[in-house]
């Protein structure tokens, strides 16, 4: 069902207990989705035993935040097409958290893309800024653990469902954040990522955070598609200058030609977002 969709549903009922006795009739006649469609959302809804679900996403700290939760993150939610339901797996009190950054890059990080997640991330997390990210190989993983050992917090988003981590190596860093800082999803546990979910996820990223800081971009990346989404949100995008003869780096140029705000150093970042969070 596409996502708003559910929302206009979520309007209607915020319970969405008419799920449990409405006819495929009265379900495509409510959200103005076809009969067939309708009929099979039903059927499955009816073939899940809702009760034993509840009870194991509660045994693994799992929450269903709505977009009517007073907890779902205020950022998040002035997006365009913004998720309906988020699964979260961790301290659901950071979706509350204002000071974030989201932080993207490339899977093969260059010795000076390292550099500069030491350089700028570190002294960000020290300050109390929250550091939102999405568990890929890389800038992304450094950006978190970054934020784990200076004691700060972390965010990471992911395309697939809690049940399929990836990448695969990144089990254990995700086990650290399910229980130490926060996971979001807008997929079932069960769901296996597929490609078409990166974009959203890269969407969700951008969205948690007034600014996002694109430490190290190719030409075609998919950090340039979070930084677009950014942009496109009116959202703060932050990098750094680069050699114009480094290939890895190509989608640096190119965000800066279309308007990215260059930093040299962290407190470009903070001086950049604090007065936008006290408007």
């Amino acid at each position: 069902m596409a996502n708003r969709k559910i929302l206009h549903l979520l309007q209607l009922d915020p319970t969405l207990q008419c799920l449990s006795h409405i006819s495929s009739h009265e379900l495509h006649r409510l959200i103005h989705i076809p009969l067939p469609l309708a009929s099979t959302i039903l059927q499955q809804i009816q073939r899940m035993n809702v009760p034993r679900l509840i009870e194991d996403y509660a045994k693994r700290n799992i929450r269903l935040i709505t977009i009517l939760d007073p907890l779902y993150p205020s950022y998040l939610k002035h997006i365009s097409n913004a998720p309906a339901v988020l699964f979260c797996k961790g301290n659901v009190s950071l979706l509350q958290h204002k000071r974030n950054i989201s932080v993207v890059g490339a899977r093969k990080a260059t010795e000076y893309g390292i550099k500069l997640v030491s350089s700028f991330i570190r002294p960000l997390v020290r300050e109390k800024w929250l550091i939102v990210s999405g568990l890929a190989k890389g800038i992304d993983s450094l950006a978190h653990k970054a934020a784990i050992e200076e004691n700060g917090k972390t965010i990471a988003v992911i395309a697939g469902g809690f049940n399929h981590i990836y990448p695969k190596e990144h089990q254990q860093l995700s086990d650290i954040i399910s229980k130490q800082h926060l996971l979001i999803s807008i997929y079932p546990p069960e769901r296996r990522p597929e490609k078409w979910m990166f974009p959203e996820r890269n969407q969700i990223i951008s969205g948690l955070s007034l600014g996002t800081f694109v430490v190290q971009a190719a030409k075609k990346s998919g950090s340039l598609i979070t930084a677009q989404f950014a942009l496109e949100e009116g959202r703060e995008v932050f990098t750094v200058p680069a050699s114009i003869f480094a290939e890895e780096f190509a989608g640096n140029i190119n965000l800066i030609r279309d308007g990215a705000t260059i930093i040299s150093s962290y407190k470009d970042i903070v001086n950049g977002l604090l007065p936008m969070m006290e408007d």
